[in-house]
């Protein structure tokens, strides 16, 4: 894996001179107008990744170590990647998150939710059928240890470990922006 610099990140949030700190974490091919977007991994053309469309990253960088100070972001967004962290790590790094927002923050994620997939696992659409399995493992075709899952959350369960995390408002909706509405979860959190 290539050495990250979260120098990089910490001078462009330096350099938002009184604009709101607003991040996109694990962007992928999907770029946010007025967000730094940050992704882990560049596009790599010699690499057939089907789960994504190349990487818009504005910074590279660890979303599990982002190494920015305490309550200097307004918000976080991030869409279909905490599933790809073990619980643990998770926790961990929302709970950073936690710390990095500012009074009021807000923190949206959007992801599968562990109970409409066992629900979908029964459904009488085969592609819904196959849509909810895949999202237990994750790309498991073009050999790429970051594109796995490890770990499905239901929205009671996420809800409830962002509470205890300490955000004082958690909304939990199945509308959602992105991938499959019914299936998938969108929580708002407010520090």
């Amino acid at each position: 894996m290539q050495a990250i610099d979260t120098t990089e990140l910490e001078k462009t949030v330096a350099g938002m001179s009184g604009n709101p700190v607003r991040l996109h974490l694990g962007c992928g091919g999907v770029r946010l107008a007025g967000f730094i977007n940050v992704d882990l991994h560049p596009h790599d053309p010699e690499i057939e990744d089907s789960s994504r469309d190349g990487c818009n990253a504005d910074v590279f960088a660890d979303m599990t170590a982002l190494g920015l100070d305490a309550a200097t972001v307004d918000e976080i967004q991030t869409y279909h990647t905490i599933d790809h962290f073990t619980r643990w790590a998770c926790v961990d790094m929302m709970t950073d998150w936690h710390r990095m927002l500012k009074p009021g923050g807000r923190l949206v994620i959007e992801v599968a939710d562990f109970a409409r997939c066992v629900l979908w696992l029964f459904h009488p659409i085969k592609k819904r059928r196959e849509v909810a399995k895949n999202q237990f493992y994750g790309n498991q075709w073009d050999r790429i240890d970051f594109e796995t899952h490890r770990y499905v959350w239901s929205a009671r369960e996420l809800k409830r470990e962002l509470r205890a995390i300490g955000f004082s408002s958690v909304r939990v909706t199945h509308r959602t922006e992105t991938h499959y509405p019914g299936r998938d979860m969108r929580i708002e959190a407010t520090k």
